[in-house]
């Protein structure tokens, strides 16, 4: 006699392993892009199997390093109430439509807008929903990503969003915006963070969760299954997080 519990998580196994998983992190190494405030990611080999008998690494990173996700406390000081830990660890398990502009070969301080969006939403045919993750892919870590020396272009330069796209994500509810970019909706320019009308205005205060630094969008299909989970951090501004996405063959 099979218990319905047991039931439930073979469709489940089942379901997922009929579709194609697509892993959204870059790997955490040495070099790794960082805001330039930022700790360098440091890895150090601090236990070794010839000194101690087995293998250990101490890792020292900001709470934002690699793909990670943006509490409402990490820009807003009156919502220390909405730190990382706060959120339920499977606050991130929904739905995901992605909007992709990755062959529009955006420059540093070009725009996403609302009517760009709302065009795209004609051409795909799949509208994000209240409860889902719209994830925008600028085709940014694609192309600029690297671990050497000028590795930090990428985060010194990158295009956005309008203030109208942050208020078209906002008015449908979502429960998140993801990119592929290190500050999400914000340009920067040689440097230079422009405006931020997400994480200050349509987003983090009403609780829609920032998620940056993604990798391998151009793989996910239209709708996909997206999954991450943040550390349990005390107090976190943000989380470093491993996000997938199941998408259907």
């Amino acid at each position: 006699m099979t218990d319905s519990g047991t039931g439930a998580i073979d469709v489940v196994l089942k379901t997922l392993g009929n579709m194609r998983m697509v892993d959204l992190a870059p790997k955490l190494e040495r070099g790794i892009p960082r805001w330039p405030t930022h700790p360098h990611l440091t890895i150090d080999k601090a236990v070794t199997h010839e000194h101690d008998g087995y293998y250990c690494q101490a890792i020292m990173m900001a709470e934002h390093t690699g793909a990670h996700v943006d509490a409402p406390a990490h820009m807003l000081p009156d919502r220390m109430d909405r730190t990382i830990d706060t959120f339920r660890p499977d606050h991130l398990f929904t739905s995901a439509v992605l909007y992709d502009f990755s062959d529009r070969d955006l420059k540093p301080g070009d725009l996403i807008t609302a009517d760009m969006l709302r065009a795209y939403e004609e051409k795909s045919g799949v509208k994000v929903g209240e409860g889902e993750i719209a994830i925008v892919n600028y085709g940014w870590r694609k192309r600029y990503w690297r671990t050497d020396s000028k590795a930090q272009w990428y985060v010194l330069n990158a295009p956005g969003m309008s203030e109208d796209a942050c208020e078209f994500f906002r008015e449908r509810k979502v429960k998140a915006v993801a990119t592929d970019t290190v500050a999400a909706e914000t340009a920067i320019i040689d440097g230079v963070p422009q405006a931020n009308p997400g994480h200050m205005k349509s987003w983090l205060p009403h609780d829609i969760l920032i998620i940056e630094m993604l990798t391998n969008l151009e793989q996910l299909t239209p709708r996909s299954l997206f999954m991450a989970m943040p550390l349990h951090i005390d107090e976190g501004s943000g989380s470093p997080i491993r996000p997938v996405a199941f998408c259907p063959n």
